[in-house]
């Protein structure tokens, strides 16, 4: 979806082909793109972030397909490249995010990529959301060794404790999967079997045993 008419002749000419692509539709407005998913299956999204005057906000529009569609892959396509929109982008629920200032092969490559449940950003684009800081789940005055003796489980595997030392930096799924560049399922897969062997079932469960660990 683009509000550019220009934009999207060109995308769906470029994208048709490729012969492990198929065009479902092409969009101009949120509100036809929201109707154009009730009638036409789809696998994957590519979805512009800045949009016309009136309709709904790239943030707002991430949320709201994620929350009827949580299974269709989302790549936003857009000129707003600035490392904080990619961050909310993928916060939101997208699965890539490529800027139109990079060659459209580029764009070709996130698409496949996130096919295959794979978390895309190009490594420029990553480097710079390293920079970004970390939200925090909880003051970071009150940070102790507690963290460091959950991520340091025995029985936790190394990525599991890189996926927990993460979550307990106040980090989602799709931050830590976008800093490891593997897929959200993937490290929604490691926290869950981190969880298991810690006996807990919640990040609130998390906190707590964290908290506890720095009573004892």
């Amino acid at each position: 979806m683009d509000d550019h008419a220009l934009i999207r002749d060109a995308l769906k000419i470029r994208l048709s082909l490729e012969p492990d692509f198929k065009v479902a539709g092409v969009y101009s407005t949120s509100k036809a793109l929201i109707e154009g998913l009730r009638d036409q299956e789809a696998d994957l999204l590519v979805l512009d972030y800045q949009l016309t005057d009136g309709e709904l906000d790239g943030l707002r529009l991430i949320q709201m397909v994620r929350g009827h569609y949580p299974n269709l892959r989302i790549v936003i396509f857009s000129s707003s490249e600035r490392p904080a929109t990619v961050n909310m982008s993928i916060r939101a629920g997208a699965n890539g995010f490529v800027g139109k200032s990079q060659e459209t092969d580029e764009l070709l490559r996130a698409i496949r990529m996130v096919a295959l449940d794979r978390i895309y950003l190009a490594p420029a684009m990553a480097a710079e959301l390293d920079k970004l800081p970390i939200p925090q789940a909880v003051d970071i005055d009150q940070s102790f060794d507690g963290d460091k003796v959950l991520a340091n489980h025995p029985e936790l595997s190394p990525k599991e404790s890189e996926v927990l030392r993460c979550c307990l930096e106040g980090m989602s799924v799709s931050q830590i999967a976008t800093k490891f560049l593997r897929s959200r399922k993937t490290i929604s897969g490691q926290k869950q079997a981190a969880f298991r062997k810690l006996g807990i079932r919640t990040d609130t469960e998390l906190f707590k045993l964290q908290i506890h660990l720095k009573e004892v």
